[in-house]
């Protein structure tokens, strides 16, 4: 199922070494992310929080779940979760990173999706005498279908990037501060 996930790019993965021990990045990354939960509901007061920290999770001496801070008036949907584990040979701290997009929301989402079409597509083709193509709004019950399934995958799998973009960026600079 997650050799699938990766193909649809709602998983990613982010590989990063730096010259920084193991302590010092726990310590330096706990600065920059607020203490809070991860889950899907767990962002609905963040755009009341007058931090200036753009990410928020957990962080410990052996990894970290992070994700990106909600705030007001930002347009962006934030459900990319980062999962991280630390590894540190000879002074180069290897982090492994793997990010997921697919919460916990989208999949019964995705479930009543199909089963709300089939109930209605079957419908059609049971009140026509079993034809669909004498049904007019047909072609664009499927565009509109298209577009329920299109869209929240779009915006998952930008989350996903954008998320790892701004890790990338955080693991970098938080060796030249």
């Amino acid at each position: 199922m997650k050799e699938f996930l990766k193909k649809l790019k709602l998983i990613d993965h982010l590989t990063t070494e730096i010259n920084i021990s193991r302590n010092e990045f726990t310590d330096k990354l706990d600065m920059i992310v607020d203490k809070g939960g991860t889950g899907y509901f767990s962002d609905t007061f963040d755009i009341f929080s007058s931090s200036k920290n753009e990410l928020k999770g957990r962080i410990d001496y052996s990894g970290f779940k992070l994700k990106r801070r909600r705030r007001f008036f930002d347009g962006n949907m934030n459900f990319a979760v980062a999962n991280g584990t630390f590894d540190e040979h000879n002074g180069v701290l290897k982090i492994e990173t793997e990010i997921s997009g697919l919460t916990g929301f989208f999949i019964p989402f995705y479930i009543l999706l199909i089963i709300f079409y089939s109930i209605f597509i079957w419908g059609i083709a049971h009140t026509n005498n079993g034809t669909l193509g004498t049904f007019p709004g047909f072609p664009f019950l499927i565009v509109q279908a298209g577009l329920m399934i299109g869209i929240p995958y779009l915006i998952v799998r930008r989350s996903v990037k954008r998320l790892k973009y701004e890790l990338e960026r955080e693991f970098f600079y938080l060796t030249k501060k």
